[in-house]
């Protein structure tokens, strides 16, 4: 009945995107805990279906391989483990995405090369095994596989990581991205495939590590990570991972003849690693990055081209930097995050902001107590919003922002796996009544989280 009230209560807010949404997020779900967990994985919308895919087996790029999956049948408030190693066995990273048709194509990856090699490999050092596809047509109940092929010319050197997430344009063409290293250095491109993904060819470099370079950004990582989406307007939009550091910051390119050419690379005012985009269906284009010691954040551009971006919306604090997400509603995503060998999964709305209602009473007595925050009030539903005010001795680098709200039904909720140990909060918390009117914030007193 509460998660009845709570979804009817946000339904109420409208649907028109203003500049600067609400973002408001349900109360963290815990999809997996056990040894051995490398990121965040990937997740995947299919129907009426969450499926995530995530790597179980040490970070050793590509020392060794292995997987794990869990299914969810309530759009994440629960998740079901799969077997092991399914639908792709002895994987060194694989994920999914939804076909225009319906179908989902999940891309597998057996064989990585060796970073301490790099520009010394070439294609005839590419096992013909390296890459597997698989495709389901019931919504990744069942899979049928096969071997891929990625084509990658000399002058570019060898295919280092194809990348999430496949998409596709209205000719049935997919594309995908990877990063390449070769001796005339590495190079962030974008492949493409009209066989429904058997073989791949390189359609165009977006950018490079020197071009990184010239236009401001220090690059200080092999692993070029890119994620590209098409925009609300038809262009095409790159971002780019360029270190590892929590300061490292993120580049953009954008091309306007279907990937073909690109822009120079832009720098942006976003750090993090592993970038991911996703245009939702209502035209918001929305950006995850993460950083161990500098959130999961999201980022929103409402007029979905992604040239201007909304604040930072911190999700957790205890994240590793490889989160993923999916669309799963026209105003809605599920993202995913890794921390201490564990998956949790968050269920994000994008909102409309609300005014403030007067005759809506504001909670009283907030409270915070070893990572458990309480309250008093008479509303339907509640929004809170952990604000950090002094990050932890040791997270010097961590930026000091807000944490998107959490709508819940209780009148006390679990931050314990989510805010920094010796850090200091406020909470700010507002009541929501039947008919989804918001009352003024209440804000509590300083407390660290011990």
């Amino acid at each position: 009945m509460r998660s009845f009230i709570l979804a009817a209560v946000i339904s109420l807010m409208g649907s028109a995107i203003a500049a600067d949404p609400l973002v408001l997020v349900q109360p963290r779900v815990t999809i997996v805990e056990r040894e051995g967990i490398t990121g965040g994985g990937q997740i995947v919308s299919a129907g009426g279906r969450l499926l995530m895919f995530y790597p179980n087996h040490p970070d050793d790029f590509g020392g060794s391989g292995g997987s794990g999956a869990s299914v969810s049948e309530d759009g994440g408030a629960s998740w079901k483990a799969q077997p092991d190693d399914w639908p792709m066995a002895k994987m060194v990273d694989l994920w999914a995405d939804r076909l225009r048709n319906g179908d989902l194509l999940a891309f597998g990856i057996r064989w990585v090369p060796d970073p301490k090699k790099r520009g010394e490999i070439t294609a005839k050092d590419v096992p013909e095994d390296a890459y597997q596809i698989a495709i389901s047509k019931d919504e990744g109940r069942t899979w049928q596989s096969q071997t891929a092929v990625i084509e990658c010319p000399a002058e570019f050197g060898v295919i280092a990581r194809p990348l999430p997430h496949v998409f596709e344009d209205d000719k049935s063409a997919l594309f995908m991205p990877a990063y390449a290293w070769g001796k005339h250095g590495n190079h962030a491109l974008l492949l493409t495939s009209v066989d429904r993904g058997k073989r791949w060819t390189v359609l165009s470099s977006i950018t490079t590590a020197a071009a990184m370079v010239k236009a401001g950004a220090p690059v200080t990582t092999p692993w070029l990570e890119t994620t590209v989406s098409p925009t609300k307007s038809g262009d095409w939009l790159a971002i780019v991972r360029t270190g590892s550091s929590s300061k490292a910051s993120l580049v953009s390119a954008r091309s306007a003849d279907r990937g073909k050419t690109w822009s120079v690379p832009d720098k942006l005012p976003i750090a993090g690693k592993l970038p991911t985009l996703q245009l939702l269906p209502n035209g918001v284009l929305a950006l995850l990055t993460a950083h161990s010691k500098n959130h999961s954040r999201l980022y929103l551009s409402a007029d979905g081209n992604g040239r201007e971006w909304s604040k930072a919306h911190v999700l957790t604090s205890l994240s590793g930097g490889n989160a993923g997400m999916t669309s799963a509603a026209d105003d809605s995503l599920v993202v995913i995050t890794p921390a201490n060998r564990r998956i949790d999964a968050w269920r994000v709305s994008i909102r409309p902001p609300s005014a403030v209602a007067q005759n809506v009473a504001a909670p009283a007595d907030i409270t915070f107590a070893k990572g458990v925050l309480s309250w008093a009030g008479s509303g339907a539903i509640y929004r809170v919003t952990p604000v950090l005010i002094k990050p932890a001795v040791g997270y010097e680098d961590t930026e000091v922002l807000p944490h998107a709200s959490i709508a819940t039904s209780d009148q006390k909720l679990d931050l314990s796996r989510q805010l920094l140990i010796g850090a200091t909060y406020v909470f700010e918390v507002s009541a929501v009544d039947a008919e989804g009117r918001v009352s003024a914030p209440s804000r509590s007193a300083e407390f660290m989280n011990r």
